[in-house]
């Protein structure tokens, strides 16, 4: 399940904050767990409309057995120039994300702690900005604390359109089902379920403006996972997940 705001800002997105609780889950091969925003560019060609190549940038948290090969939460990013064709790739795997020396933490790495849906939360707060004087894209992490930088996905990555600023802004959950979403528990339950929040655009001179209004949605099967609507820049989202007839 997703919310975005696409093309609907002439100035496009110089950067997003958001604060995500961060959870864990006992997964097995085949399942998956994520939660996370992406900064992106659709790539239409205007020569071949039909041809999409996006390009765009990911962080957040998953549970990935297939990639990990264990049922711990990592901190991970992804990026790509042109819809994975020919680059990109997850985390550090390829040349594209430069990490800070000395960071806390760099994609792939384990988050120790994490929520209990009845207990205490755990916040990740995250942070991507453009460098007004480098034009990279400066990535911020904090656990429980201000995000801090941790590295940068190089301008030099991205040709024209991401290079310059984002035009698509989405964020929100992603589950390979039979598995959970956010804490496993579906918005109508405010106590427990999982939620997003301090939610904000970065515009051009360094702004930042309070998500407040609603986005668009798109929300696959509502009666596996769902969302709650906006209020002072948080939501609520997931589930369990439950097999319908």
């Amino acid at each position: 399940i997703a919310l975005y705001d696409e093309e609907s800002n002439p100035d496009g997105y110089h950067g997003f904050i958001a604060t995500m609780e961060v959870y864990g889950f006992s997964l097995k091969t085949g399942q998956g767990s994520e939660t996370s925003f992406s900064l992106a560019d659709p790539g239409v060609d205007p020569d071949e409309p039909r041809h999409f190549k996006p390009k765009g940038m990911t962080i957040g948290w998953h549970v990935l057995p297939d990639v990990y090969g264990d049922s711990h939460t990592h901190l991970f990013t992804l990026w790509t120039n042109d819809g994975f064709e020919s680059t990109g790739c997850l985390n550090m795997k390829c040349p594209g994300f430069q990490p800070v020396k000395g960071a806390s933490i760099a994609p792939g790495g384990i988050i120790q702690q994490v929520s209990a849906p009845k207990g205490t939360k755990q916040n990740l707060n995250l942070k991507i900005v453009k460098d007004g004087a480098l034009g990279d894209w400066l990535v911020h992490v904090g656990l429980n604390k201000a995000p801090e930088l941790i590295g940068r996905f190089p301008k030099s990555l991205f040709s024209s359109g991401l290079s310059d600023r984002a035009i698509t802004v989405r964020f929100g959950g992603t589950a390979t089902r039979p598995a959970p979403m956010g804490s496993g528990y579906l918005p109508t339950d405010g106590k427990r379920a999982a939620s997003m929040s301090n939610i904000q655009f970065i515009d051009q001179k360094g702004h930042t403006s309070l998500l407040t209004g609603s986005l668009g949605t798109m929300i696959p099967d509502e009666s596996a996972y769902n969302l709650s609507s906006i209020a002072n820049g948080q939501f609520f989202y997931g589930g369990p997940w439950k097999a319908t007839a």
